[in-house]
């Protein structure tokens, strides 16, 4: 036995008085304690349902569990995870063997549905750092849900048009939606599930319905939270400068080809506000900005072939009737 180990855990032996026999054996380890908790807090009903399969792996070493109730303490390998409600923050914990030295801790979730709408099925998310867990030690791992696409400043990368250090780091503090604005109704929008949808169009500053506002201030707040908004002229003037000017698949890619944010060239409704088609000039994407221009027009950012421009358009593009898209973004204006 002298060179083998037992590990325990202090409440798997609380409450033992006495042993009936007396063995030769000595616990030499105790295991550790890993708490996975689910944070949602950019969604506005913190809602999880549908959660099973969820794993985690530690240096290729697996165990899994089932996430239920914060009420319960599920171990590890207890088989097929049922269905079940999840509530923002809930946690569950399960006991791992340390390993000797530091890994990345990887935690897989098979299936999970955010507020009955988004589905984030068959995910891997690995810890930044490599992490050692100590034997007798309680350790927390959150995985945090945010919608959206959000860079590094290190992962935008298409420097080509003269993206600064600066731009990259300006924009590495905002939110993009991954798609483009659409209109449910008066009361909800939402954003194109496709980057390669071309959503809805608006005239400037203007709701689907014609009325006054931030059409992005319309983002139902139940699958999006709050604080969408329609990009700044000057946020629009850093995205431009972050891209390789190539117009590819009827769209543009900007800060990285594969995770920043593909714009569609969808054209212009001409003095014809909003609306789902009846756009001429598709070989243009046309964005708009909520920075008001020169007299009846709006700041925007538009796109075609190599070049991208901001501004209020030197030709009728950017008059404030005319219908154009909306990609919203989140973060502090800039």
């Amino acid at each position: 036995m002298s060179n083998d180990f037992m590990t325990y855990d202090s409440g798997d032996i609380a409450n033992v008085n006495s042993l009936n026999y007396n063995l030769p054996v000595t616990f030499t380890q105790k295991l550790c304690k890993l708490t996975i908790k689910f944070s949602l807090s950019q969604f506005g009903s913190n809602t999880f349902t549908n959660c099973t399969g969820v794993s985690v792996s530690q240096g290729g070493n697996k165990s899994t569990w089932t996430i239920g109730p914060s009420t319960n303490n599920v171990a590890a390998n207890t088989g097929t995870a049922p269905t079940f409600n999840i509530a923002n923050s809930s946690t569950a914990t399960v006991r791992l063997v340390p390993f000797a030295g530091a890994r990345a801790i990887t935690v897989h979730i098979g299936t999970l549905k955010l507020c009955n709408y988004f589905n984030v099925n068959n995910r891997n998310m690995t810890s930044s750092q490599n992490v050692k867990l100590l034997p007798g030690k309680s350790y927390t791992m959150t995985l945090k849900f945010e919608l959206g696409i959000q860079l590094a400043a290190s992962n935008i990368n298409l420097t080509q048009n003269g993206c600064t250090t600066n731009d990259k780091n300006d924009l590495a503090l905002l939110r993009w939606a991954t798609g483009n604005l659409k209109s449910t109704g008066s009361t909800n929008y939402i954003w194109a599930p496709s980057q390669t949808e071309t959503g809805y169009y608006y005239a400037f500053n203007k709701l689907y319905d014609g009325s006054t506002g931030d059409p992005c201030s319309k983002l139902n707040t139940a699958y999006y939270g709050t604080g969408w908004r329609t990009p700044t002229k000057n946020e629009f003037f850093k995205l431009a400068r972050c891209t390789d000017k190539v117009l590819t698949n009827n769209g543009m890619w900007f800060m990285n080809k594969s995770l920043g944010i593909f714009l569609k060239a969808g054209g212009v409704r001409q003095e014809s506000g909003a609306g789902t088609n009846g756009a001429g000039y598709t070989d243009h994407g046309c964005y708009w900005s909520s920075t008001p221009g020169a007299s009846n027009k709006g700041n925007n950012m538009e796109f075609w072939n190599t070049v991208v421009n901001v501004g209020d358009g030197s030709s009728w593009f950017g008059y404030q009737t005319n219908g154009l898209l909306v990609r919203c973004v989140k973060g502090n204006k800039q």
